[in-house]
């Protein structure tokens, strides 16, 4: 093989790697609540946590931590204060339950992130925004959906 070839098939071989690189997270229409704004924010969550994730694959996520724990940080705030607001407007029963639970993920948010910074592990953080994603959005927020739902026409 030519040295030429050897060069195409290896820049080949490397666009296949990076195109095999799984998604953490596939956003899945289940996933929806119904209100566009809050899916949408969910869906910039995803984002922001498959971003990690590559970065996490190709060996460049100590240079990610920082700035994804400071963006997770602010989009959350900003995205809890809507979801708050909207639950309220709504007469969500468990609002003020739900409530509570953003603070205290804000709380747990901080600490993970600042023992990941100190520790300099990216995977602590990736536990924590893992296991955010399957307790509180798949779990609680989908009792938002299903009181919509069906209190939906009354």
């Amino acid at each position: 093989m030519a040295e030429n070839e050897i060069k195409e098939e290896m820049e080949n071989t490397y666009h296949i790697v990076l195109l095999e690189h799984n998604l953490f997270i596939v956003w899945k229409p289940e996933y929806n609540l119904g209100v566009p704004i809050i899916d949408e924010q969910h869906r910039g969550v995803v984002t922001t946590i498959n971003s990690f994730h590559y970065g996490m694959q190709n060996h460049y996520v100590k240079e990610m931590l920082l700035p994804i724990i400071e963006m997770i940080h602010d989009y959350t705030r900003i995205h809890f204060k809507l979801e708050e607001d909207f639950l309220e407007k709504c007469s969500f029963p468990n609002a003020e339950e739900h409530h509570e639970l953003h603070r205290a993920l804000l709380v747990r948010l901080n600490e993970v992130g600042r023992q990941s910074m100190i520790d300099n592990d990216p995977f602590q953080f990736m536990e924590f925004l893992k296991q955010w994603w399957i307790n509180h959005i798949l779990h609680e927020d989908i009792n938002f959906r299903n009181f919509l739902l069906s209190t939906a026409g009354k």
